[in-house]
């Protein structure tokens, strides 16, 4: 008999971060989280990512540490009864899961169902011949497409249907993306590593539209049938170029309403067809010449795309998507910032700016990789920008991209490009590609000729030659009072600016303020474009008139955000800020928070008190600093955007973390974590280290004790401010010594804050602030786990060393030690 009920609800996480998968996953498993605890459902939350949020939210959730396997989740299930798994927050891996253990029968002899998708939805999505046969039943045209499980048979499809060629494996072990196939040599090359990777040693092979325009819409269904549409964004580059890696603007740009209707209406079909409960984000190949389309991929979960439609739009998809897993109907959804509207939640947004995402790549760290854009994503990260116009979007998008990575964008000097060298990447686009395209309008190439070689739209390369040519009027035109203006108003940096007049930032900035007396003003990020009251703590600067954000009030503190994920801090950076932001707030400060990562953890709704989605520039700090004159300004550690205001006399309060990780070199057997406040020592606990440098959580014996306490009490002499610190310890004929005292690593401290049951960052954070914080000490948590790296060599195309250093890993993952 069915339960009639759900009491027991297990949400599978996504794991760690990688390419193509930041915190969104995580973001909205938060905010279904945090919702789903109003009601008396008892929450599970399984995950092997290291930098989980969850086991420090202040809500009632069971966090379970677990390698996300069928046989793990399959005694999760056993052991906590669970009643309903939830997927739409674990991305692909979670959809995967949910397959596996629907065909391992589990689900039906203990009487689980699914949550948000169905498993016959799943199991269609999971296998192209039978997503097909459902596109058919309602009417949308479909790729040529097959399950093959032999070489053979790929090669017979491919030469029915031509060259080019997509493969992609089926359920596969890994998470993959469609290769290109060119010709029948590389297809025999690339099935042979699909077919290795697919639990059920299948691939799927289609037919290549590369060259199509790609599409994307982002739909939300309620149970009883009402849909809408949330926002539509558009590929800068044409398929065959990973979405990931391209260019992306919201809303879409060059489509005709007959084009885009005709996409919003298949998106629509496709979640009533599937009977989505959620959100369900539909990519299209559209044909440029006839407008005629094709589904490329249906996603029911929370992915990239729906986070950026969440940042777009204003509208709180994953709130709403949570309230409709919880029985709710869009038309009962109240949207909090709405102040007057009879249809509540079914408000399909309306955008009076321009969006764009902005991929970030990592390539001087893999010197070796081949950075050539294909249908494998290779960009480690992405930020935003918001605009009245594409150009000004796109510029500030460019200049969002901080300085610890801006030289990693464009990995050639595209301005000491030879004619073939700069054809060769126009033809061929590669890593850094916009800088590519503006060097050759520069050089004469005309809109038609770039659109021809790139099957970019046409509309681009008007836009970037608007650019090109207020780049010229600036460069002939210095401390010129209305080429300034105009090139502030489509979005120029003062850096830019004083770069094309060959002058020092600061006397731009002086000259634009002090004679110019152009100023930024910022406007609200919200759903309804400003049709209907509607209170909103989002904020974007532009270069208008009219300013329609309110300086705080009260006690309030300015938090830098992290911008773009990085090898190195990656998530980890991230579960900082949010854990930092949240301290602030228990000691009373209003938290503004300045941050421009699509997919970020910190942008959720109802975190901070106000947002502002900006470049991490000096400018736009000074900007907003000037806008909202905070009491204090706080950062992790000393980086270059904190080196730059403090340089120009910005009081900014560092968090005393390193950015950099631990010395992975250094032979060591332990490491302890001690806080020093005021020269007071507190052990709070030892994790050993085994011989891969990794850390697993141990019970301190009391031998162990005896050798360890008189260490951790001489290691003031290593310390010169209050924080919270590393002790690393080398085992040497049974004696402990000293090896090093350095301040807690970003990339160590979510795990470490796991692993003793410590909020260390909110610790430091206040330490920061205040001078001390109350120390309170908690058993270590045990567990037949340690914690290890996850890097991105596989996706560079690249072989794994035997000992990578930890500043490249993406990622942080708990592994069995069973």
């Amino acid at each position: 008999m069915a339960r009639s009920r759900a009491k027991n609800i297990l949400i599978i996480g996504a794991g760690p971060t990688q390419i193509g998968r930041d915190t969104e996953s995580e973001a909205a498993a938060v905010q279904i989280i945090k919702n789903f605890a109003e009601t008396d459902r008892n929450l599970f939350y399984v995950t092997s990512d290291a930098n989980s949020v969850i086991p420090r939210l202040d809500v009632d959730v069971k966090f379970i540490e677990a390698e996300l396997t069928v046989n793990s989740l399959i005694q999760i299930l056993r052991e906590n009864e669970i009643d309903v798994i939830l997927p739409v927050a674990g991305n692909t891996v979670a959809l995967q899961l949910s397959e596996q253990l629907n065909e391992s029968g589990i689900l039906k002899e203990l009487n689980v169902r699914t949550m948000g998708v169905t498993t016959t939805t799943i199991h269609n999505i999971n296998n192209p011949e039978l997503m097909n046969r459902v596109l058919k039943h309602i009417k949308e045209p479909t790729i040529p497409t097959t399950v093959v499980e032999n070489v053979t048979d790929a090669l017979r499809f491919a030469k029915r249907v031509g060259f080019p060629v997509l493969i992609k494996p089926i359920a596969s072990l890994t998470k993959t993306n469609r290769i290109k196939c060119d010709n029948e040599h590389q297809l025999m090359e690339m099935l042979e590593s699909a077919f290795k990777v697919s639990i059920t040693n299948q691939v799927a092979v289609e037919k290549s539209v590369v060259g199509y325009k790609e599409i994307e819409m982002i739909v939300i269904r309620d149970a009883e049938g009402s849909k809408l549409l949330i926002n539509g964004g558009e590929n800068f580059n044409p398929i065959g170029v990973h979405s990931g890696d391209s260019i992306i603007f919201s809303p879409t740009q060059t489509l005709t309403d007959v084009e885009f209707q005709s996409l919003r209406t298949a998106a629509l079909k496709i979640a009533e067809i599937l009977k989505i409960k959620g959100v369900c984000h539909v990519q299209f190949a559209l044909d440029p010449t006839d407008g005629k389309h094709f589904i490329t991929r249906i996603n029911p979960f929370f992915d990239r795309s729906s986070a950026f439609a969440a940042r777009a739009t204003g509208y709180p998809i994953a709130n709403v998507v949570a309230k409709i897993l919880m029985g709710q109907n869009l038309r009962e959804i109240k949207l909090s910032g709405v102040q007057r509207h009879d249809s509540l939640a079914l408000i399909e947004p309306v955008m009076d700016h321009i969006a764009v995402r902005f991929p970030t790549w990592s390539f001087a760290s893999f010197k070796n990789a081949n950075q050539q854009l294909n249908t494998r994503m290779k960009s480690t990260g992405s930020v935003m920008a918001f605009g009245r116009s594409a150009e000004e979007a796109l510029q500030k998008a460019i200049r969002s991209v901080d300085s610890t990575t801006a030289a990693e964008q464009a990995a050639l000097d595209e301005s000491q490009l030879s004619e073939a060298q700069l054809i060769n990447v126009l033809i061929h686009p590669r890593a850094g590609e916009v800088y590519y395209l503006l060097e050759a309008i520069r050089r004469g190439y005309t809109v038609d000729e770039l659109a021809k070689m790139t099957h970019i739209d046409a509309f681009y390369f008007y836009k970037l030659r608007h650019l090109v040519k207020l780049e010229r009027r600036l460069r002939d035109n210095r401390f010129d009072m209305a080429a300034l203006q105009e090139a502030k108003y489509f979005g120029f940096g003062d850096t830019q600016i004083a770069h094309l007049w060959q002058v020092r930032s600061d006397e731009v900035r002086d000259f634009r303020i002090k004679k110019a007396h152009v100023f930024a003003t910022y406007k609200g990020v919200e759903p309804t474009a400003g049709e209907f009251p509607y209170l909103t703590n989002t904020y974007y600067s532009t270069f208008e008139d009219e300013d329609e954000a309110v300086r705080t009030t009260g006690k309030k503190i300015l938090v830098l955000g992290t911008a773009n994920s990085q090898v190195g801090t990656n998530s980890a950076a991230e579960y900082t800020t949010f854990q930092t932001i949240q301290r602030c707030q228990k000691l009373g400060y209003k938290v503004i928070l300045i941050n421009n990562n699509p997919n970020a953890l910190t942008l959720i709704p109802d975190l901070a008190d106000k947002i502002y989605l900006e470049p991490l520039t000096v400018e736009n700090c000074l900007n907003i600093i000037h806008q909202e004159k905070p009491d204090k300004i706080i950062a992790q550690g000393k980086w270059e955007i904190v080196t730059q205001l403090v340089l120009r006399n910005v009081q900014v309060e560092q968090l005393p973390v390193s950015r950099t990780t631990r010395s992975e070199n250094i032979e060591a057997d332990y490491m302890g974590v001690i806080s020093s406040i005021n020269g007071s020592i507190n052990l709070f606990g030892v994790v050993g280290i085994d011989e891969d440098n990794m850390f697993i959580p141990i019970e301190v014996s009391e031998a162990l004790k005896v050798k360890v306490d008189p260490l951790i009490k001489n290691a003031n002499q290593h310390i010169t401010n209050n924080g919270i610190y590393s002790v690393i310890i080398k085992e040497n004929m049974h004696q402990l010594q000293i090896v090093s005292v350095v301040p807690l690593a970003v990339q160590d401290l979510p795990f470490l804050s796991f692993a003793f049951d410590q909020d260390f960052a909110g610790i430091i954070t206040e330490i920061t602030l205040n001078g001390s914080s109350k120390i309170e000490n908690h058993p270590i948590i045990q567990g037949d786990y340690r914690y290890s790296h996850v890097y991105p060599y596989t996706q560079f195309g690249l072989k794994k060393p035997q000992n990578p250093p930890f500043s490249l890993a993406i990622g942080a993952e708990f592994q069995s030690i069973k």
